[in-house]
């Protein structure tokens, strides 16, 4: 499912699908351990939220890269490819509206759960982007 660089795109569109990459697995790496952490009965650490906040950090720099790209004339072939990007950047945000801020075992379910969530979003935004 990982994008490979295309040559007729050019550097940002190669940096736009790798980002793209980074998100899908680090989502994968931080989902797994928040659902690790929920099912260990433990809440999650302050080294858990950061990597949830490098995440959030990777779907913003994706989302501007996307729109330089745009910028440059480079359409996603399916419209739905814009509402996956603003998707990717709402959803870590939400979810920790939706918890205590990480002080309990629930909020590494949300967290969890959400960042699975970001997976399928990721897989989504890799197969309606290609042109």
């Amino acid at each position: 499912m990982i994008v490979l660089a295309t040559k007729t795109g050019g550097f940002v569109l190669t940096l736009h699908q790798g980002f793209a990459n980074a998100v899908l697995i680090y989502s994968l790496l931080l989902a797994a351990w928040g659902l690790f952490l929920y099912f260990r009965s433990r809440n999650p650490p302050g080294s858990y939220l950061g990597a949830l906040a490098i995440l959030e950090g990777l779907a913003i720099i994706q989302g501007l890269v996307g729109i330089i790209l745009l910028g440059q004339g480079h359409r996603p072939h399916d419209a739905l490819h814009f509402l996956y990007g603003v998707v990717a950047v709402v959803t870590l945000p939400t979810a920790y509206f939706m918890s205590t801020g990480g002080t309990e075992r629930r909020d590494s379910l949300v967290f969890g759960l959400a960042t699975l969530f970001l997976v399928g979003i990721a897989i989504r935004g890799i197969t309606t982007g290609g042109t």
